[in-house]
């Protein structure tokens, strides 16, 4: 059995968005790490976020706009296994202050 790689989120994002499993899995997130209402809402935004990627055009266009910051080409990302991606996008998001980014953003829109 070879290792998973980054691609293979997508193919699993695809089976479920096929299946529509995505308010069971929730609820089975939900018993096994917390009952609060803000855990079960972040859980459904995350799946919606991966349900959205599942499109072909998108997990294209996902590799397209993270290998120029990784430095390293769409092919190598659609390769590289899950816990490297994740490292790559904590970091880009440490580097680039994105949490204080989107709190700006996200302010600016409220006061319109």
């Amino acid at each position: 059995m070879r290792k998973l790689r980054t691609g293979d989120l997508f193919s699993f994002a695809r089976v479920i968005k096929a299946s529509g499993i995505r308010e069971e899995l929730v609820g089975y997130l939900q018993k096994i790490t917390s009952d609060s209402d803000l855990t079960r809402v972040g859980m459904t935004t995350i799946l919606m976020v991966i349900e959205a990627l599942s499109d072909k055009k998108a997990e294209g266009a996902f590799y397209d706009a993270v290998a120029p910051v990784f430095e390293i080409d769409a092919a190598e990302v659609e390769a590289m296994p899950p816990s490297e991606l994740f490292a790559h996008l904590k970091q880009m998001a440490e580097e680039n202050d994105l949490p204080n980014f989107f709190d700006s953003v996200f302010g600016t829109l409220g006061r319109n």
